[in-house]
């Protein structure tokens, strides 16, 4: 049993230790993957004509260290400039992964164009 407790204190220390690690709501690194992966899903799924030709007004939202999830997570949200639509409103999450948390990985949904609602109306899992 300490032995257990040991560990979950060892991992939690790790992993909290990590939140220092994960890139801010603007690092260059998470707007490219965001962008990149929005304009793959746009040619292999949702074929609508819209990708992100800008991005601005970006802010954190919350920053998710240490509760009862073990992996941190940084709540964002921007304004995306579209090709083909209005502007809206961009939300996304980047997440630590991988072993004891190093590294990430970003998810995002942009507002009134998530039409298999992956991520529940008007994005409301990443918010």
């Amino acid at each position: 049993m300490r032995l257990a407790a040991t560990l979950l204190a060892l991992s939690s220390s790790t992993v909290m230790a990590a939140a220092g690690e994960l890139p801010a709501c603007d690092d260059a690194s998470v707007l490219a993957t965001l962008t990149s992966r929005q304009a793959w899903a746009e040619a292999h799924t949702w074929k609508d004509g819209v990708t992100i030709a800008a991005v601005d007004r970006i802010g954190e939202a919350r920053l998710d260290v240490g509760g009862f999830s073990a992996i941190d997570r940084r709540h964002c949200a921007a304004r995306a400039g579209l090709t083909a639509a209005l502007p809206t409103t961009l939300y996304y999450v980047v997440s630590a992964e991988g072993f004891a948390g190093y590294g990430w990985n970003v998810e995002f949904c942009l507002s009134g164009h998530d039409p298999y609602r992956v991520y529940g109306a008007d994005c409301q899992v990443l918010k």
